[in-house]
């Protein structure tokens, strides 16, 4: 799969950069798990796909989307997977939904309520997707496509777009309930084995929408909740700019180690003094954003546990806990274990 030029960053005027195209890494976890199974050497190949290779340890971390589609194309050819995307299928549910999103979904009472949350907060599971409602002859199709005409239709990707609405109709009707129609933008040919799991739905490739098609009496379909809606506020990551997602993209790299610029513009599809050039721009340099990353890294695990010092020296990728101390102190100003007793009011520990 070829990445458009410059798709996975646009630098506009001004020098404020855009988002980055960026998934929750619970959407690819599915997938390792499925070529782990087959003995697929993952490790490697995210090495060499530059994606964090500790990624199944954070399902909440972002990555990019291109490099995601691009590992996922490649390990399905290698390996021989016609169906990979369906392979995902059998191991995703809504519980893999961010917990944003599980909260709102859950307060809400019918099937048009949720889909409607999740178009409005699509963007904390994927910052390239859009959700929306098409109404006609007494049927409802529900889409859920890329907003970026660069990202090519693939299968794979369709696949866990499908699922997500469908998996939002089910948190109300039940895991049994199908769809009249599962329809795809992209011409491939749908396997047996998702045909015999869904007996009563129909099958269409090369649509105008990645969507499923459904009675709009189900849209009316309901259910009782406990609570009253706690909706967080609408497209949340909408706030963040390309520099604050940036940070997002960094943080799985950072438990490995450092990052090399070099290696991130490849991943953003720049050349290295492009990105240089660029994060001037934005008021800081590569080496201040990892730095400023890992702080914020180190004072989320200062908060949140009672971990000792060099074990969140160790997570955060440095090589020892002086190296960890001197660099939190350029940003904070205090040590570590003085952040942790003054400003967070735990114990230090040892």
């Amino acid at each position: 799969m070829n990445r458009p030029a410059h798709s996975a960053m646009e630098w506009p005027v001004g020098g404020k950069m855009d988002k980055v195209s960026t998934c929750r890494a619970a959407y690819l976890i599915p997938f390792l798990d499925v070529l782990r199974d087959i003995g697929a050497p993952v490790d490697r190949e995210l090495e060499r796909a530059h994606l964090p290779t500790m990624v199944e340890e954070k399902p909440d971390d972002l990555i990019s989307i291109f490099l995601a589609m691009e590992y996922l194309d490649r390990s399905a050819r290698r390996e021989g997977i016609d169906d990979l995307g369906w392979h995902w299928v059998k191991r995703f549910s809504a519980s893999d939904f961010s917990a944003e999103l599980l909260v709102a979904l859950q307060a809400l009472p019918t099937v048009k309520a949720r889909l409607d949350c999740l178009s409005n907060l699509i963007a904390l599971e994927d910052s390239d997707t859009r959700v929306g409602l098409i109404g006609f002859n007494g049927s409802a199709e529900v889409y859920c496509d890329s907003k970026s005409p660069e990202i090519p239709s693939d299968p794979i990707s369709e696949w866990t777009q499908v699922t997500v609405l469908i998996e939002a109709v089910r948190s109300i009707t039940g895991e049994n309930w199908s769809p009249d129609e599962i329809r795809f933008k992209s011409d491939f040919s749908v396997c047996d084995d998702a045909r015999n799991a869904n007996p009563n739905t129909r099958f269409l490739t090369q649509s105008a929408h990645t969507s499923i098609i459904m009675p709009s009496s189900v849209l009316a379909a309901s259910k009782l909740t406990s609570a009253a809606a706690q909706v967080p506020e609408p497209n949340i990551h909408e706030t963040l700019d390309g520099l604050e997602n940036l940070k997002r993209l960094i943080r799985p790299y950072l438990r490995g180690g450092t990052p090399k610029m070099i290696m991130f513009a490849e991943i953003l599809d720049v050349r290295p003094r492009s990105l240089q050039r660029k994060l001037q721009q934005a008021g800081t340099s590569f080496s201040d954003l990892i730095e400023t990353t890992r702080f914020e890294m180190a004072a989320e695990l200062l908060a949140e546990s009672d971990a000792p010092l060099i074990d969140v020296a160790m997570t955060l990728g440095y090589e020892n806990q002086s190296n960890f101390g001197r660099s939190f102190r350029r940003v904070a100003g205090i040590s570590p274990g003085r952040y942790r007793r003054k400003v967070i009011g735990r114990e230090h520990v040892a």
